[in-house]
């Protein structure tokens, strides 16, 4: 279902708050703000005017921001009070982007995207376009466990302009641009299967499989990386073995456990972050008829008291309680 916003029809003096709790909803806490220079560069001269509609397509959400000169802060505040852990992919349509985060600034011109980490602190700054127009910014946020299983925490640089007029980075802008469009068409199958294929082009983009000769961790961070989307792929059709895990990128069990040493994560954590997850999505859109026990057989848990536990060691809530804070937020 698509959810839209916009400030047309309120008082300049009522826009600033509207958008501030406008782009909470559809992205992640923010702080707007608009100088005097934002306003000296800009076709509207006072209030805030802007409009956004997002649609989930299965576990990332893909959100079309349009409005005027201004300055967005994610500070240790607003990372204080998100609840999701996020990576937010920003194309750039219209107008002139700029971020800031880990010491890093790029700007992002029309048809280039950056990406930024809602865990830490950053800075977004847009500017309209020069004949006036608003800025227009597609982004797509995604799941940090998932844009992590495919690129290595050192790897995945943020704040850093990636050209989206060749190589990977066209694909990527190409599949972001072309699933958002067709979004209205695409079966519940369809949004699936092009849902994590987008996640997986976007990281390709940003360099996740890129190896210098024969450097070892390069080709066990791509090791990683696989065996993650054959759990993201077999999770719904049930247990996922890390026999099987190992089978499919050729290597033995023992090895597949090797991988993990010295690293945040082990195997059986990775399946049951990926586990967890899939019953976070169910519980904010499978409706009120489908119970907590639905959900914990559904995604391979003994019982509703062991998904209660595990829930709540990685939410820091009950599914209950993650369920009705979701109802109230779409709401």
């Amino acid at each position: 279902m698509e959810l839209t916003w916009s400030t047309e029809g309120l008082a300049p003096e009522d826009q600033f708050a509207y958008w501030a709790d406008v782009v909470c909803e559809a992205c992640a806490p923010l702080a707007p703000v608009r100088t005097r220079q934002h306003l000296t560069r800009s076709r509207w001269g006072e209030g805030l005017t802007g409009w956004v509609r997002a649609e989930r397509l299965a576990d990332s959400t893909p959100t079309e921001v349009v409005s005027c000169t201004q300055r967005l802060t994610h500070g240790p505040a607003e990372v204080r009070r998100g609840r999701d852990e996020q990576i937010f992919v920003n194309l750039q349509l219209d107008g002139t982007g700029r971020g800031e985060q880990d010491g890093r600034r790029c700007v992002v011109p029309p048809g280039s995207f950056a990406v930024f980490d809602t865990t830490r602190p950053y800075v977004l700054e847009f500017d309209e376009s020069p004949d006036g127009s608003p800025w227009r910014v597609l982004s797509f946020k995604i799941p940090r466990d998932q844009m992590l299983a495919l690129i290595p925490q050192p790897t995945l640089r943020t704040a850093r302009t990636v050209d989206a007029r060749s190589g990977a980075g066209v694909v990527a802008a190409d599949m972001m641009t072309s699933v958002w469009r067709s979004r209205a068409q695409l079966s519940a199958a369809a949004r699936l299967a092009l849902d994590h294929a987008c996640t997986e082009v976007i990281a390709t983009a940003l360099g996740a499989f890129e190896k210098e000769g024969d450097d070892r961790s390069s080709v066990d961070d791509a090791t990683r990386a696989s065996i993650a989307r054959f759990v993201h792929e077999r999770l719904p059709h049930g247990q996922v073995l890390a026999v099987e895990a190992a089978r499919h990128v050729g290597i033995s069990v023992r090895k597949l456990h090797q991988l993990y040493d010295g690293h945040e994560t082990t195997f059986g954590a990775t399946v049951r972050d990926l586990r967890l997850q899939r019953a976070a999505r169910q519980l904010e859109t499978g409706g009120p008829h489908v119970t907590v026990t639905d959900v914990a057989n559904r995604w391979g848990f003994c019982d509703a008291s062991h998904l209660n536990r595990a829930f709540k060691g990685k939410y820091g809530m009950s599914p209950t309680a993650y369920r009705e804070s979701s109802s109230a937020t779409v709401t």
